[in-house]
């Protein structure tokens, strides 16, 4: 039987041309070349991960897209296609040594000899020989450390890659990617959302513990919580927005006072500060007096900016638990 050989490999470089603009044109190219470059960036970036991977290196983004582009533009101009980083190539790179950008050099001029003036020497490498180097590389690139611990990977994760692996297969990689990072935005949205209500304590303060040394402390009910404190610790945004508002609303509802304490808040974004107001307002409708401890820096802004507050009177904020304290004896008339 025959073997198949590459067949006739180009020779010259084609003539330097500009394109003849016109709104037509412009029109029927805008969506190819937005598909050409996410793909293309994509490919490359792919690319430049699993080359860190192997050389335990960390490459530059912005340099290797804002490279790519020059590159494709000068292509383009002289009669060329579009191009990206391979992982084929990359990986052959690697394998054989070539870890430096020297490397990358050298095989851009071997493929431009070729082009040039070696061509014929090519045309008779048999397809069976590059289909073998193929699936040699395609073995390489596949992490089997990772696969090995695939089924130890939280469902979230696992999910996403199953969906990102379905979508290349079946659609095409600017589906998938496209469609990966909403799956990845959800689960990941999903695990702030715990990880952000976890951060929030509710808890009752019993009046005989709160307002100790009070002359009437000892004629309070040893039970009676009429004070609560809602602390918000860390960050908190959109992720955790309507459950916020389900999990404080029910402590909210059983005490006279509610202390909302910001004082170890680091950051809240304009949605959470949202829930912040409709808390402040569901307090306001149950007959709930408000006082707000710690506001300052970064949870404060978004605060002020939305006027978020402005139902809570000057008097009802204090700097520290001490003045929130006396501020809840003098609203209970303690």
């Amino acid at each position: 039987p025959v073997i198949g050989d590459i067949g006739a490999v180009p020779r010259g470089l084609p003539d330097f041309a500009l394109p003849a603009f016109d709104a037509g044109f412009l029109a029927s190219t805008v969506q190819p070349a937005i598909t050409l470059a996410l793909l293309g960036a994509i490919d490359s970036l792919l690319t430049s991960l699993i080359a860190d991977s192997m050389t335990r290196t960390q490459h530059n983004p912005n340099k290797e897209l804002v490279g790519q582009g020059i590159g494709n533009v000068a292509a383009a101009l002289s009669g060329g296609l579009a191009g990206a980083g391979a992982t084929p190539g990359t990986v052959v790179n690697l394998r054989a040594g070539g870890s430096t950008p020297v490397s990358g050099v050298l095989r851009a001029v071997i493929l431009l000899v070729l082009v040039l003036g070696l061509g014929p020497l090519a045309e008779e490498i048999p397809q069976a020989v590059l289909a073998g180097i193929l699936m040699k590389v395609g073995w390489d690139i596949i992490d089997w450390r990772f696969l090995t611990r695939l089924l130890r990977v939280q469902p979230e994760h696992l999910l996403v890659m199953l969906i990102t692996l379905a979508m290349t297969v079946f659609l095409d990689l600017v589906s998938a990617v496209a469609i990966g990072l909403i799956a990845a935005g959800m689960a990941s949205a999903r695990q702030f959302e715990r990880l952000q209500l976890d951060s929030v304590v509710s808890v009752p303060l019993l009046d005989r513990s709160f307002f100790t040394g009070h002359e009437s402390a000892h004629d309070i009910d040893a039970f009676s919580a009429r004070v609560g404190l809602v602390a918000l610790r860390g960050s908190f945004t959109v992720a955790s927005s309507t459950k916020l508002i389900s999990t404080i609303t029910v402590d909210i509802r059983d005490h006279e006072v509610v202390i909302l304490d910001f004082s170890e808040t680091v950051y809240i974004d304009d949605s959470a500060a949202l829930v912040v107001e409709q808390l402040v307002d569901t307090a306001i409708s149950e007959d709930t007096e408000v006082i707000v401890m710690g506001l300052t820096g970064a949870a404060r802004r978004p605060m002020d900016a939305l006027n978020v507050l402005d139902r809570v009177p000057e008097d009802r904020f204090a700097a520290n638990l001490d003045e929130a304290r006396e501020i809840a004896r003098g609203l209970l008339e303690l």
